[in-house]
């Protein structure tokens, strides 16, 4: 059902005069709104309804330089501004990745691929959709790569994260 989904929003998509290309970023679109945007939203709503302070709508700067537009042109995501908003994105890649890996390991291990096919099938398409984070991360060295404080942040809170469900679960 889920790859039907995915096929037929696809093929409107194609049938709309657009491209592939187009329509596998407006998934990753739909990712990156899920994870900050709407989680920060979702914060600063909850905060000011119970009187605590909020951060303040902060305006960025809007200055293109050729090499910006080059990318943009090319649809490479930028980060090159410090963010908040790519704190959870980059944790997300990061567990998707840390996940992906670990299933991949067990299924070596186990030699049993059915078993974990649904586990590896969600962890994989995580990994599909942040190759552009993982790009950002650890490829690139231009001015548009994700900044080293928020893929520090982001893999301290996935270790954080680790921690906590071994301590509850266990492990």
């Amino acid at each position: 059902m889920f790859l039907a989904a995915y096929g037929q929003d696809c093929l409107d998509f194609i049938l709309a005069q657009s491209t592939f290309q187009r329509w596998w970023s407006d998934q990753r679109m739909w990712l990156i709104r899920a994870l900050s945007p709407f989680v920060f939203g979702t914060i600063e709503f909850v905060m000011k309804r119970l009187g605590l302070p909020t951060h303040e709508f902060v305006v960025t700067s809007k200055v293109i330089d050729a090499e910006l537009s080059r990318r943009y042109d090319q649809g490479v995501f930028e980060f090159g501004v410090p963010s908040p908003m790519f704190v959870p994105l980059a944790t997300a890649a990061i567990l998707n990745l840390i996940a992906f890996l670990g299933g991949f390991v067990l299924v070596l291990k186990e030699r049993s691929f059915c078993s974990f096919f649904i586990q590896m099938f969600i962890a994989g398409f995580g990994v599909m959709n942040s190759l552009p984070f993982y790009e950002g991360m650890v490829l690139r060295r231009d001015k548009g790569r994700m900044p080293t404080k928020t893929t520090l942040t982001s893999t301290l809170l996935v270790g954080l994260l680790y921690g906590i469900a071994s301590f509850v679960l266990k492990i």
